[in-house]
């Protein structure tokens, strides 16, 4: 063993002092005089790997820190803002709850949120889709951004428009729409009994504009591919804001209904305001970025609950999807027929259905309890899961 005095030896009959501390910690770290080849290398080696670490590190711990920062100075918004309540039906002038959030920023369009989760956030819209990605509602560049609403929506004193389209980031801390993957989520955290859970919990959704104070009741919960390269990019869901006729509202709901991977007890008509809320799924697949999540809701009519039957919705086991998802998880299999039950339309007509020779249910199987299709397929919704 080598004594204190044989590593620190006297000199002029005086013992050597001990390096300090960081003397020691910089020489074990950085290669010096006297170092053998191995200890070399291994310090070498060392120091890469901290650099790397290091590059890699601070980087990330900055993002969370200003995903928080944003979601604090957020928080801060929520306490300005006070819904006036009681409000019956639209207004031609301003909601006096909205006055402070104009004088900080005039772009503001909105308030949303759903009780229980982190959303509860004032809505701007800016002159383009890009702008509000980056900044916050006080107009400071932002990691989160703000929750936006598209740029070709209206709002007015004189009406709005059919679909109401909110953007927000799915961020990494939870903050924003991230709470809106678990919607999905929970429709698949069990092969034979998905628990629904999320939308059990939160079946609706508070969107108040700047002339009226609304709930929504969702309808529709579905993935949507944003890259062609994948298959089909379906973009009607948040492109299209306003319908010219019955027909063409009819065809958007069953064409998003197709697509939806639940079916719930609301029902639906021509007439009815639809609210989109839209934001990226990386959960999908951590290596893709085509996947948007959308959350589709219809505010609810003059004078009818806000009350939903949550025990009712149940999983499309047939959902529509794009080509990758047939090709690499669906075993090859293609979509082929709509499985929703067009009764929860009110305004598709049985002459509708005679035209897109479509038939409604028209019995429920004892056996099995499952509706079951005459639509010349003999498929009665119970035999396949196209996840």
């Amino acid at each position: 063993m080598t004594t204190y005095m044989e590593k620190y030896p006297r000199r002029n009959g005086v013992a050597t002092k001990k390096p300090g501390f960081w003397k020691r910690l910089i020489k074990g770290i950085i290669p010096w005089k006297g170092d053998g080849a191995g200890v070399v290398v291994r310090k070498l080696v060392f120091l890469v790997a901290l650099i790397v670490f290091l590059a890699t590190a601070v980087p990330l711990v900055s993002d969370i820190f200003l995903m928080f920062r944003d979601q604090w100075r957020s928080q801060g918004i929520s306490d300005i803002y006070i819904p006036d309540g009681g409000n019956n039906g639209s207004s031609k002038e301003v909601l006096p709850s909205f006055k402070k959030l104009l004088e900080i920023n005039p772009d503001t369009v909105g308030y949303l949120k759903i009780d229980g989760t982190a959303i509860d956030y004032p809505v701007v819209k800016g002159a383009d889709n890009d702008y509000y990605l980056t900044h916050d509602f006080y107009r400071e560049v932002s990691k989160s951004g703000s929750v936006m609403m598209d740029c070709n929506c209206v709002v007015s004193p004189d009406g709005n428009s059919g679909n109401l389209v909110l953007y927000g980031h799915n961020m990494a801390v939870g903050t924003f729409f991230a709470c809106l993957s678990e919607y999905w989520r929970t429709l698949y955290d069990s092969y034979d009994s998905p628990s629904m859970q999320f939308y059990k919990d939160h079946p609706t959704i508070t969107f108040n504009t700047l002339y009226e104070e609304a709930e929504w009741k969702i309808f529709g919960i579905g993935l949507f591919n944003i890259y062609e390269e994948y298959g089909e990019v379906y973009s009607n869901y948040n492109n299209k804001h306003d319908f010219t006729s019955r027909d063409d509202f009819n065809h958007f709901i069953i064409d998003l209904m197709d697509r939806s991977d639940i079916f719930t007890d609301v029902d639906i008509e021509y007439g009815d305001d639809i609210l989109t809320l839209s934001t990226c799924y990386w959960p999908f697949r951590s290596d893709m970025d085509n996947v948007r999540l959308a959350i589709f809701a219809r505010k609810v009519r003059p004078g009818e609950s806000t009350y939903v039957d949550v025990s009712k919705a149940t999983v499309n086991t047939y959902v529509k999807r794009w080509q990758w998802v047939y090709d690499n998880i669906g075993g090859g299999y293609d979509w082929s027929q709509s499985n929703w039950d067009r009764r929860k339309l009110l305004s598709y007509t049985a002459e509708d259905a005679e035209k897109d020779g479509y038939t409604f249910i028209d019995d429920i199987n004892d056996q099995d309890g499952v509706y079951d299709y005459n639509n010349g397929d003999n498929y009665d919704g119970d035999g396949y899961d196209y996840y």
